[in-house]
């Protein structure tokens, strides 16, 4: 009887070393798996902003709550929705783009470079 106590209790103990093995293993490979972003539109968070990726217009937008901006590879330039994002599955409420007379701040930080 006390050997087969002795075979029970260290099957349960290679089990539960099993399992940990097998959630640590998961859990590392899903971090790894967000990390690295497809192609597609996506959300990043750089420079302590999140920046939308919009993959059809090729180019970062940011809202300030305000205001939308797109990235022209230089600084953040006051976005017109003059391109494709916005135009499809975007309600845009009574928002309208100031006109130039309007003096808007334009945000500083800066964008993740596309490898």
């Amino acid at each position: 009887m006390q050997g087969l106590k002795k075979w029970l209790l260290a099957a349960l103990v290679v089990v539960v070393l099993g399992g940990t093995v097998m959630v640590i293993g998961l859990a590392s490979s899903r971090a790894v798996a967000a990390e690295e972003k497809g192609p597609g539109d996506h959300w990043r968070n750089f420079d302590g902003h999140w920046s939308f990726w919009h993959e059809g217009d090729k180019r970062w937008y940011y809202t300030d709550g305000t205001h939308w901006y797109y990235n022209n590879g230089v600084g953040w330039v006051l976005y017109g929705f003059d391109k494709l994002f916005g135009k499809i599955g975007f309600h845009h409420g009574d928002y309208k783009v100031p006109g130039e007379h309007v003096k808007v701040e334009l945000p500083r930080h800066d964008v993740y470079k596309q490898r």
